[in-house]
């Protein structure tokens, strides 16, 4: 199983000046989640887990659209064996359409 996968984003956004049209996420290892675990707010979790997994700034992440953000997390959850729903309902991410 390939150890990053990228996600080509439906809406680019600018970040300190460069196009961001795509974000190469990794597969997580247990001391990810041991680090993730310790944050208790599921909308901070998912922000911490895309930054640090992407390797991009936290501030940046803010300027995901929510429909990349979920897609983005979606495919954090696949790394994980987690379900769409589950990873929706834990972190009370945004449906996309």
């Amino acid at each position: 199983m390939a150890q990053t996968e990228t996600y080509t984003l439906e809406y680019p956004f600018t970040y300190k000046g460069e196009e961001v049209t795509e974000l190469t996420i990794r597969r997580p290892k247990m001391r990810d989640l041991k680090k993730f675990e310790g944050i208790k707010d599921n909308m901070k979790k998912s922000f911490t887990m895309l930054s640090d997994l992407a390797e991009i700034a936290p501030d940046a992440v803010e300027e995901l659209d929510p429909v990349d953000f979920n897609a983005a997390s979606v495919m954090i959850a696949g790394f994980l064996g987690v379900s769409e729903e589950e990873i929706q309902k834990i972190s009370g991410q945004f449906h996309s359409s």
